[in-house]
C-alpha cells in the first residue's frame, strides 16, 4: 500500500508540477491584466446621441413587431443606420428599426464597420483606418458564453497605436467587446493559460468543462496522496516529531506539510466549482 501511494504521488507530481506552477504564475498575471471585456464606462462613452427626428415608432410597436412574447426589456440605440429598438426576453433578442419597424440585424461588413467607426469616434479614437478583420462565431477573446446571443461577431481593427479591435454584434449592432494588443499579449500568458482557454477547446462549453473537472480531480488525488505520505512519514523521536529526510527531500516534506491545508482546500474548492451536477445536485 505504501509503495502504491509513493508511486502514485511521485508520477502524478511529476506530471502536474508544471501545471501547478502555471496556475500560480498565470494567476499573478491575471491580477494585473484581466481577461478583455467592454467596461460599462467604455460602453457608455461609445454611445451616439439619438436622432429624435428618425424616431417614428414607439417601443410597444417594436415589441409587437419583434414577436418576442416574453419581452422584459426594451432599449433604444442610435446606430449609423438610424435608431434601433433592442427587444430582449427569455426566448431571444431582436433589433427593430425605429423608423419603419423592419428587422435591424447586421448582415453586412460595411454596416458593421460604420457602427464601429461611430463608436470609436465617440470614444475619442481615430476610426479612419478601421477595417473588418473577421466575422466569426468564436475567436480567442469572444469564447465566453455571454456572447452566445450576439454571434456571429464582426471584428473591426482600428489600426491605432494601441492595436484596438472592436467586436460588433450581428444580432443587435452593439459594440460588445474591445481588446488591445497589450491585453491580448498578456492574456495568452495569463487568463488563456490559467483557465485552459484555447479557442478550440473553450468554444465547446461541455468539452472544456469536462477537461477542467478531470484535471482538477487528478490534481486533487496528487495532493491527497502527498498529504497522507507526508503525515505517516513523520518520525516520533526524543526531540519531538521530525522528518526522516535530508536535503531537498527534507524541504519537500516540510513545505508540503506546511502548505497542505491551503493546497487541498484550493484544489478541492476549484474542483467542486466545476461539478455542475456530475456528483452533486445543481439545486434546479
Amino acid at each position: 500500500m505504501m509503495r502504491a501511494l509513493i508511486l502514485l504521488h511521485r508520477w502524478l507530481g511529476v506530471s502536474f508540477c508544471l501545471l501547478f506552477a502555471m496556475w500560480f504564475l498565470t494567476g499573478i498575471v491575471m491580477h494585473f491584466v484581466p481577461f478583455p471585456s467592454l467596461t460599462e464606462t467604455e460602453r457608455f462613452y461609445g454611445l451616439v446621441p439619438i436622432e429624435m427626428s428618425q424616431l417614428l415608432h414607439g417601443p410597444a410597436e417594436a415589441v409587437q413587431r419583434s414577436a418576442i412574447g416574453d419581452a422584459t426589456r426594451v432599449r433604444l440605440l442610435q446606430r449609423s443606420d438610424g435608431p434601433v429598438y433592442l427587444v430582449t426576453g427569455a426566448s431571444g433578442m431582436r433589433a427593430i428599426h425605429a423608423g419603419d419597424l423592419s428587422a435591424a440585424s447586421v448582415t453586412s461588413e460595411t454596416l458593421a464597420q460604420s457602427i464601429a467607426q461611430a463608436a470609436a469616434r465617440s470614444r475619442g479614437f481615430d476610426p479612419s483606418q478601421a477595417t473588418v478583420v473577421d466575422t466569426a462565431d468564436y475567436d480567442q477573446w469572444s469564447v465566453p458564453n455571454g456572447f452566445d446571443r450576439h454571434r456571429p461577431l464582426y471584428r473591426i481593427a482600428l489600426h491605432d497605436e494601441r492595436g484596438t479591435e472592436l467586436y460588433v454584434s450581428s444580432v443587435t449592432g452593439e459594440i460588445v467587446l474591445d481588446t488591445t494588443s497589450h491585453e491580448r499579449a498578456w492574456n495568452y500568458v495569463g487568463s488563456v493559460t490559467h483557465w485552459i482557454y484555447p479557442t478550440v477547446l473553450r468554444k465547446t462549453q461541455t468539452k472544456w468543462d469536462v477537461t477542467v473537472w478531470w484535471l482538477s480531480l487528478i490534481a486533487l488525488v496528487a495532493a491527497i496522496t502527498g498529504s497522507v505520505l507526508g503525515i505517516i512519514r513523520m518520525k516520533i523521536m526524543r526531540g519531538g516529531i521530525v522528518s526522516p529526510f535530508r536535503g531537498w527531500h527534507w524541504w519537500h516534506h516540510i513545505l508540503g506539510l506546511a502548505c497542505m491545508t491551503f493546497v487541498l482546500t484550493w484544489i478541492f474548492s476549484g474542483w467542486l466549482s466545476m461539478d455542475h451536477g456530475r456528483l452533486f445536485s445543481t439545486g434546479k
